[in-house]
């Protein structure tokens, strides 16, 4: 009699761990599809991620090429500013890799070159063409083109740092400058390279009001305001870089 019992609570016992063997193989199984789910969703979550980072860099690039068209456009209307920006845009780079900068970081110095004048489109035709001197009230005209520029781009939150240079590379070393009469290092450092770049071109170029000057006289204005208007170590980098492009051309 004590043996059948015992052999029916061994029975019962097996059946117990059998029920849970199995119970706990139906939660690995709901645990297995659980994590796969999640791997899934994961991986949905990820491509979606992927899928709106490039969405958002071609959304950025198509901005930045309508504001460099409007830019382009301005310029093609005045044959003496035709070319400016990108020229500008590429001495701005060169410095900004020949002082150490990264890439990146080159690459919105250069990106603000190029949208640099972007703000004259608000300057009436009549005072961008003015063949003589600007009177007090249309050079105060003319002085608003950085903050309207940094205006323009200033909803563009992948541009802010180029929206800070485009408001301030007209500012000087000694405070001269404008919109804000900013001085010394208080001037961005991307501003401070566009601002080296865009004397040498303008100096170089022609005006309504001035024939351009040969390089060799843009070099010496350039320099007679470094350390005084214009960063000093930039400025002989630019002429360091200007005469490294000089004597590429001549070989």
């Amino acid at each position: 009699m004590a043996g059948a019992v015992a052999l029916s609570q061994a029975l019962s016992y097996a059946r117990d761990l059998k029920a849970l063997y199995e119970a706990s193989l139906a939660r690995e199984r709901d645990l297995t599809q659980a994590r796969d789910r999640l791997r899934a969703a994961y991986q949905q979550s990820l491509q979606c991620a992927i899928d709106l980072k490039t969405t958002y860099q071609r959304l950025e690039r198509a901005v930045f090429q309508s504001l460099l068209g409007l830019a382009n456009a301005l310029e093609a209307k005045d044959a003496y500013t035709r070319g400016h920006s990108e020229r500008v845009a590429g001495l701005a780079r060169r410095m900004a890799l020949g002082i150490g900068l990264g890439r990146g970081t080159a690459e919105t110095v250069a990106q603000a070159g190029l949208l640099h004048d972007l703000g004259k489109i608000a300057v009436p035709e009549r005072i961008l063409r003015k063949p003589g001197p600007l009177t007090p009230e249309e050079w105060e005209i003319m002085r608003r083109h950085p903050v309207t520029g940094a205006q323009i781009v200033a909803p563009l939150e992948f541009f802010d740092e180029g929206a800070v240079i485009l408001r301030h590379h007209h500012e000087r070393l000694d405070g001269s400058g404008y919109p804000d009469g900013l001085r010394g290092e208080m001037i961005p450092l991307g501003a401070r390279i566009v601002a080296v770049a865009d004397v040498y071109d303008a100096l170089t170029s022609d005006r309504p009001y001035r024939p351009g000057l040969s390089h060799g006289e843009a070099l010496e204005r350039l320099l007679a305001e470094a350390g005084r208007t214009l960063d000093e170590r930039l400025t002989t980098l630019c002429v360091e870089i200007l005469a490294d492009a000089v004597a590429e051309r001549a070989v």
